[in-house]
């Protein structure tokens, strides 16, 4: 009978399911996450700090799920952003809360449009109301041109002249300044997953896109030693190194996000590529 039972128990242990391993993390009702900018303002330009983006050259990319919004959000819910001394957006990556396949995005002053004038960017694949469903958006500018991508697809293209110029604003991953660093100020909260954010240097190619969309856990398609060098910020969100509420910047730039609850809740999924 013991021994029918230790059978029993070691056949129970094997059905189980394993644990998962945590892939993102859940935002919503007014948590954020906030990547602090380590530029003192008047010091020589760190450019290891998000002070990179004042060089005018630079790639967003993120990989994120949606979910449905409350009926009291009725504009925009924001994926990413970063001010400037002005108080004004710099950069900012917007979902549309009455179209769940499109995204905005803005660089200074100026909306990216497509090929047709709209600033309401159709993205293939793409359904923020649905949990499930993660997407992943790239904005490139090399200074001249905004380019948007989508789930590996061009979006829309733009050609902005502006001197970017984002002081000592703090960049924010799922909410937005109304005056920089001033958190009584946030609003346009996300609700959703966010699998993945990665900051570079210099405009990733049209031609990696699909690449990138295909292969979620690569940073590049071929290794080389200084392949990687222009990544200045790369948050995973798996829970594992990360230290009581800060995220660690595993590009080894320093740049750490701090998960803030403010008036929402933050919880980590197993949901995510």
């Amino acid at each position: 009978m013991i021994r029918l039972g230790v059978t029993l128990l070691l056949l129970a242990m094997a059905c189980q399911e394993p644990d998962q391993p945590i892939r993102s993390v859940e935002l919503s009702g007014g948590a954020y996450i906030r990547i602090n900018n380590r530029q003192v303002l008047g010091d020589p330009r760190d450019t290891t700090s998000l002070a990179f983006f004042s060089d005018d050259v630079f790639s967003i990319e993120i990989r994120a799920a949606g979910d449905s919004l409350p009926a009291s959000v009725a504009g925009l819910a924001t994926l990413f952003m970063i001010g400037d001394a002005q108080d004004e957006t710099e950069i900012g990556i917007f979902r549309s809360a009455l179209q769940p396949d499109r995204i905005l995005v803005i660089i200074g002053n100026d909306w990216v449009r497509d090929s047709d004038g709209s600033i309401s960017l159709e993205v293939p694949g793409c359904n923020w109301d649905n949990s499930k469903v993660f997407t992943h958006i790239v904005l490139t500018y090399d200074g001249v041109t905004a380019t948007v991508y989508g789930n590996g697809e061009l979006l829309a293209a733009s050609n902005i002249s502006l001197d970017l110029e984002v002081g000592d604003s703090d960049a924010l991953i799922g909410a937005n300044w109304g005056v920089t660093n001033d958190i009584s100020t946030l609003s346009n909260f996300w609700y959703g997953a966010i699998d993945e954010v990665r900051l570079w240097d210099f405009d990733l190619p049209q031609s990696e896109m699909q690449f990138r969309y295909q292969n979620p856990d690569k940073l590049t398609r071929q290794y080389s030693a200084g392949g990687l060098d222009p990544i200045i910020g790369l948050w995973r969100f798996n829970e594992d190194g990360s230290s009581g509420d800060v995220e660690p910047d595993r590009s080894g730039k320093g740049n750490d996000a701090v998960l803030e609850a403010g008036a929402g809740e933050i919880g980590f999924s197993t949901a995510g590529p």
